[in-house]
């Protein structure tokens, strides 16, 4: 049984957890006056924007470094901008911004090429441990920020990241990042499929960090008590991680309408939140699931195994600058 699991997803995982437990918790809260999130709106549009230029740039400039070392220097960026929350969304957007970009970097498309069937299941562990990540933040670090305060949780929160780096460090492979690449781009960028598929990571990103930052306010606006609110939205989160492998079943009947139809279903979420926030939260927790697994596999089915690194690569740019100048209010 167990030599059938591919375990270099378990240490993956790890350092994904450790970003969106962040990532997806803080943009959760950044409207609620009961967290008392300093400026965390203006930090978060501004690592979304980092992310976005980092990858773009690291991307080509770091094709065939070593992937362990980034791990490292991913815990250690990612933990001074953790610390440095409570006074600077500056030095949090660039330092953890960076930390996270380094961390998409990662050879996450290495696993992606040795399967030749089922590929959007197999990316779904990496999906899951997104959604993981922001339920834990919320059940277990969103009622220490009102009662410890900001300096002590991220100081818990550095000191857990670092640690999922370090994590990760230690049981990957001697492995080397696979950049983007000029030629592949040059090659794929005369496609309006190609083009597509990065309008498609924008909206897809930019919406979803849209439609999360008004769940909470939303919930305290009919009457819920902070800790029904907290609790509805991270079974939510964890409901989302376990239906991305029926997603990803369905996908292999209609992957691309699919992703279009899940990202609809997240911008209608947005403008049902005021109307029937719970209705809303329900249909934004179905369509959410669809995307990791299957862009992957799309992306695989489309180009073909070698553009995998190169495609992703600039779709995150894509993804990151929607979260940004959507999140951000550019």
């Amino acid at each position: 049984m167990f030599k059938r699991i591919n375990w270099l997803w378990l240490p993956m995982m790890m350092s994904i957890f450790g970003v969106y437990a962040i990532q997806r918790g803080f943009a959760t809260f950044a409207k609620s006056a009961d967290f008392v999130v300093p400026h965390m709106q203006l930090g978060l549009g501004i690592f979304f924007t980092v992310m976005s230029l980092v990858v773009l740039v690291g991307g080509y400039l770091l094709d065939n470094y070593n992937s362990k070392n980034l791990f490292l220097i991913s815990g250690l960026l990612g933990a001074v901008g953790i610390v440095s929350v409570p006074y600077s969304p500056w030095a949090f957007g660039i330092l953890f911004g960076t930390a996270a970009a380094f961390l998409k970097l990662a050879p996450y498309s290495a696993p992606m090429k040795i399967y030749n069937e089922n590929e959007a299941v197999k990316i779904c562990p990496q999906a899951a441990a997104k959604n993981l990540g922001g339920a834990a933040f919320i059940l277990f670090l969103g009622g220490l920020l009102i009662s410890l305060g900001w300096n002590n949780v991220t100081i818990i929160l550095a000191a857990f990241f670092m640690a999922a780096c370090l994590f990760s460090y230690l049981i990957l492979p001697n492995d080397k990042i696979e950049g983007w690449k000029w030629s592949i781009f040059k090659e794929s960028s005369k496609s309006i499929k190609f083009w597509g598929f990065m309008v498609y990571f924008f909206f897809m990103c930019g919406i979803y960090y849209v439609a999360i930052m008004g769940f909470y306010p939303a919930l305290k606006g009919i009457g819920f008590t902070a800790t029904t609110a907290t609790t509805t939205l991270a079974i939510s989160y964890l409901c989302a991680g376990a239906l991305r492998w029926p997603a990803a079943y369905l996908g292999n009947y209609m992957r691309l309408p699919l992703m279009w139809i899940g990202v609809a279903g997240m911008a209608i979420a947005i403008f049902l939140t005021k109307i029937h926030p719970v209705g809303a939260l329900v249909l934004f927790t179905l369509s959410s699931t669809i995307h990791t697994p299957n862009y992957w596999a799309y992306c695989k089915e489309q180009w073909g195994p070698r553009y995998i690194a190169t495609i992703i690569a600039l779709g995150f740019v894509f993804q990151y600058l929607g979260a940004g100048v959507f999140y951000g209010k550019w």
